[in-house]
């Protein structure tokens, strides 16, 4: 897809409502890495009521075949939802149902940013669609804009509060199962507003 430019919108809602949003950029032919590669571009952050925040996340990619995406029909095989040699008894979620990775630290009293524990049921993971519609292995680059409806203060048994300083750590996976490098996201506040405009430096934060 030379000089192609689209967008797409997913939504999907388990115990937290998660809005992905796609914007890829294909051109010519470099050559990249099979394994996708990912960078942070910017994170920003609304906050519609007193007891949730809109956080949207960029993202840039690119891959050396253009083998990245999901389609709604990717429901079987390596994507079906549970892993398929398990007994009905011992299901285990398969984790590259999804293709887009996402938990959230929360910055402690010492200074250290740490994984947030949700509820079982809950995580942040979603899928993005299929970006190379071309028939054939091609280079891909682009930007991926994904979306998190964040609730606070207790609201659906969510342990963050209002005032936390938060960061995101991210890695995709392409349709070979293969995942890419993990990023970690400039910080916000819980129930603060901040513009993409604002500082989006991504720091190598100390985590346990």
């Amino acid at each position: 897809m030379i000089s192609r430019r689209y967008i797409t919108q997913y939504i999907k809602q388990p115990s937290y409502l998660l809005m992905l949003m796609m914007l890829a950029s294909c051109f010519g032919e470099p050559e990249f890495p099979l394994e996708p590669e990912i960078e942070f571009a910017w994170i920003e952050n609304y906050t519609p009521t007193e007891l949730n925040d809109s956080v949207y996340i960029a993202l840039t990619f690119r891959d050396g075949d253009g083998d990245l995406g999901l389609s709604e029909d990717d429901v079987n095989g390596p994507y079906a939802p549970y892993e398929e040699d398990k007994l009905p008894e011992d299901t285990v979620a398969n984790k590259y149902h999804n293709n887009y990775f996402v938990s959230i630290l929360r910055k402690e009293d010492d200074g250290v940013y740490r994984p947030v524990v949700f509820e079982a049921e809950q995580d942040f993971n979603g899928r993005y669609p299929k970006l190379n519609d071309s028939g054939r292995d091609r280079p891909l680059e682009g930007e991926l804009r994904y979306g998190i409806v964040l609730y606070y203060d207790g609201v659906l048994q969510s342990p963050l509060n209002k005032g936390d300083s938060i960061k995101f750590t991210i890695n995709i996976a392409d349709r070979a199962l293969n995942e890419s490098n993990e990023i970690i996201t400039a910080g916000i506040e819980v129930g603060t507003p901040k513009g993409k405009d604002e500082e989006q430096e991504e720091t190598a934060t100390p985590t346990d």
